[in-house]
């Protein structure tokens, strides 16, 4: 989820990042488009001029990566702990704060700073995922303090299991925007893609069934690559080089 790259930072220093339509580095008085990490730019600067001001942007700011990471891993994998079958499904309860403030509130805020840094893969992956927790812990909340229905149960479950289907297909579409950058932010929004389809389709049908199991464990496989790319990113950044793979596609310079 970064730039195109979740994972490398050095990926985000290199001129394929700020590629334009056309070759050659465009007069700085033409009005050029560039396709970047953060999205078309469009004004009179030239590629070389353009790659500066993104690594001078970058260089300003933390990355928001291992943070955004760790809370979408934290959350998820408690939840699917409880999808899965480890515990009571009424246990869930239990994930509520971490799930609102962890995974919610904290990934949603990282999401924000990726939308500073120019990484709108970043950006629109951990807002959207962490508005998502957030969201269902309150609903969860509301559901248990009986301020709505039983969400589990009859047509508010219908309801609930479109509003996880409709994260699923954002988890699928960010998925293949990260092929062709990093192989394992794309298997880790994939994994997230089966995760949503099957806790989706589960909490449809209503509740505890085995569809829902299968989303459980696919949720805790994806949140352990979470949380082994957050740690890389921490490692690699403190140590000054890869001493973790992330496992970024390579790239010509």
């Amino acid at each position: 989820m970064a730039g195109a790259s979740m994972g490398s930072q050095a990926r985000h220093d290199r001129d394929r990042d700020v590629m334009p339509r056309e070759s050659g580095d465009a007069p700085s008085t033409a009005m050029t488009e560039y396709w970047t990490a953060s999205g078309t730019v469009r004004g009179p600067l030239a590629r070389r001029d353009l790659a500066e001001l993104v690594g001078r942007g970058q260089a300003a700011i933390a990355d928001p990566l291992p943070l955004g990471l760790a809370g979408f891993a934290s959350a998820t994998f408690v939840i699917s702990s409880v999808l899965a079958g480890w515990f009571r499904l009424s246990d869930v309860v239990v994930a509520i704060p971490v799930a609102f403030i962890f995974g919610g509130i904290v990934q949603f805020i990282a999401g924000m700073w990726a939308f500073r840094r120019g990484n709108i893969l970043a950006a629109t992956a951990f807002s959207s995922f962490g508005a998502f927790n957030t969201a269902f812990a309150l609903l969860l909340w509301l559901s248990l303090a009986h301020v709505i229905p039983d969400t589990t149960r009859g047509d508010p479950s219908l309801v609930t299991g479109v509003f996880i289907l409709t994260f699923a297909l954002i988890s699928l579409y960010l998925a293949f925007a990260a092929l062709g950058d990093n192989t394992l932010v794309a298997a880790i929004l994939f994994i997230l893609f089966i995760t949503y389809l099957c806790d989706g389709i589960g909490t449809w049908i209503g509740g505890n069934n085995f569809i829902l199991g299968i989303g459980g464990y696919a949720g805790m496989i994806t949140s352990l690559l979470a949380f082994y790319l957050s740690a890389a990113i921490v490692v690699n950044s403190m140590r000054g080089r890869e001493a973790w793979p992330v496992f970024a596609v390579p790239h010509s310079a």
